[in-house]
């Protein structure tokens, strides 16, 4: 593959236009004046990089029956989005088809039901390991909902498992369903070489 206007004026290209051409990591549009020399001052002009996917991949799945099981990946009711199948939502488990930065949200709302004090963690997970984690508590009223949420942008090799799942909490406290818990995520950048 070219790497420069340079490279597409030896081999004959004439047509000025846009580009695309092998940058040091990644594919980069360029502008190629070809009515100019390649010695000449805006012979090239860099427009940008490329975003090449070989193959689209972006998700929100949700629960829709609340949810308090411990330890175990939560798996979702619903499938809203699942492009490229990565999510599998009776393990919860997403799998990486391609090596690259992926973008992860989870958010949803937590039901106490308690004079006293109660609390809930959760946590995010690549390959059984817990990387982040997310908290919401209350020592109120005896019906309560808080929400939380948790974001990540990680890079990920191709096989890797990102998971939710609920790391500890108070007896009582529920995951609500109905449709207030969510789980998306999608491939921001491939990584090609």
């Amino acid at each position: 593959m070219p790497s420069s206007c340079e490279d597409l004026w030896r081999v004959g290209h004439s047509l000025s236009g846009l580009y695309s051409v092998m940058g040091t990591a990644k594919v980069e549009s360029v502008y190629c004046d070809f009515t100019k020399l390649p010695n000449d001052a805006g012979f090239q002009k860099w427009i940008g990089f490329v975003d090449v996917k070989s193959s689209p991949t972006y998700f929100h799945v949700q629960l829709d029956t609340s949810y308090n099981q411990t330890g175990i990946p939560i798996p979702f009711d619903v499938e809203r989005l699942n492009i490229g199948e990565a999510m599998n939502l009776q393990s919860g488990k997403f799998t990486a088809p391609r090596t690259g930065i992926y973008s992860f949200t989870f958010n949803g709302l937590v039901e106490f039901n308690s004079d006293s004090y109660q609390y809930f963690y959760c946590g995010l997970y690549k390959n059984g390991n817990q990387l982040y984690g997310c908290h919401a508590d209350k020592n109120g009223p005896e019906w309560e909902y808080e929400p939380f949420i948790l974001q990540s942008t990680l890079p990920l090799q191709v096989g890797d498992q990102i998971w939710m799942e609920i790391t500890e909490m108070s007896p009582g406290v529920v995951l609500d369903g109905n449709y207030f818990t969510h789980f998306s995520g999608l491939l921001l950048e491939e990584e090609k070489l």
